[in-house]
């Protein structure tokens, strides 16, 4: 008995072997055509996720690095850029037009705090990208990038941007190996 196989999309009668539909062009199912169709669209999943993770390593890394570096030297040597601010003519035009009463002690104080901060969020972005570059624990990498993000709460760009990539992180849980079989098939 002979089975006559129909098109999926137009209804049109299908001799055995076909690779196409005749009349519509679409893959016939269960045939070798759509078979190699698939396989290839895997490999263009796992191109574009994989550019993805790269971008997300790239984004994250130009800001964690540089922060970090820049907190441990700020925190490093906050005595001397608080004696250089409270040094500067410019500085102490500001205060006395402002009326504010500053001290040296007062600059420091704001340089260490400010600092912290900012090695905090700089070492919670350094996990975020380890665990994307590692693909392990998603909810990790979502979690030290929301905490980067409200870590540098007094700048509203560092805090609009870490939100974002943040969502950025959360909307790409298939790169993570337990995330999905894509990442799983690597």
């Amino acid at each position: 008995m002979d089975e006559s196989k129909f098109c999926s999309e137009c209804g049109r009668s299908l001799d055995p072997g076909m690779q196409f539909c005749p009349q519509c062009g679409m893959i016939v199912k269960g045939s070798e055509a759509e078979q190699e169709f698939e396989e290839k669209r895997k490999q263009f999943s796992l191109a574009v996720n994989e550019g993805r993770r790269m971008w997300l390593v790239f984004i994250i890394g130009i800001y964690a690095i540089p922060v970090i570096i820049a907190a441990a030297w700020s925190l490093i040597d906050a005595s001397s850029l608080a004696s250089t601010i409270w040094s500067s003519d410019e500085f102490q035009n500001w205060i006395s037009s402002h009326g504010y009463s500053f001290t040296e002690a007062d600059i420091k104080n704001y340089i260490t705090y400010a600092s912290a901060l900012a090695l905090g969020s700089g070492a919670c972005a350094l996990v975020s990208l380890i665990m994307i570059y590692t693909r392990k624990s998603w909810l990790v990498a979502v979690v030290a990038c929301f905490i980067a993000a409200f870590l540098c709460f007094w700048s509203i760009f560092g805090l609009i941007i870490g939100i974002l990539v943040a969502w950025m992180i959360l909307s790409s849980k298939d790169l993570f190996v337990n995330g999905s079989e894509t990442a799983e098939e690597e």
